[in-house]
C-alpha cells in the first residue's frame, strides 16, 4: 500500500529479506515520486 507511507527508525531495519526485480523496483520508484510530488 504505496500511499501509506510511514517513517520508520533505521535501527528496526535489522536484515535483508530479500530483493524486488528491478521492474518493480522501478514502478514503485515512480510511484513514489508521484505520491511525494517529487520532480526529477
Amino acid at each position: 500500500m504505496i500511499d501509506q507511507i510511514r517513517a520508520i527508525d533505521n535501527r528496526r531495519l535489522t536484515k535483508k529479506v530479500g530483493t524486488l526485480p528491478t521492474n518493480i523496483s522501478k514502478e514503485v520508484k515512480e510511484n513514489l515520486k508521484i505520491i511525494l510530488d517529487l520532480e526529477e
